[in-house]
């Protein structure tokens, strides 16, 4: 009796082990801003010069956000590398 007593024990620290490994390895939320759209906020109307720089400033901002998004993905990527 002493020896299952002993396997069930066992059984229950390997569980418990598990799920420690699986709640450190759980992904952590997308930042909000990786999930924001860009506009141009170009409006019928808009003269052209206007609507080139209402389009370029709105691709600076989806660049930016991308760059931000990515150095996130590649930190969260070079941790989870590091975990054992």
């Amino acid at each position: 009796m002493t020896g299952c007593a002993g396997a069930d024990r066992a059984i229950r620290d390997a569980a418990g082990d598990r799920a420690a490994i699986e709640e450190t390895r759980a992904l952590p939320a997308l930042p909000s801003d990786c999930r924001r759209l860009h506009r141009s906020g170009v409006g019928a109307g808009d003269r052209i010069d206007v609507a080139l720089l209402k389009t370029d400033a709105a691709l600076v901002r989806h660049q930016a956000q991308t760059g931000h998004c990515a150095a996130w993905y590649d930190d969260l990527r070079a941790g989870w590398a590091d975990t054992p």
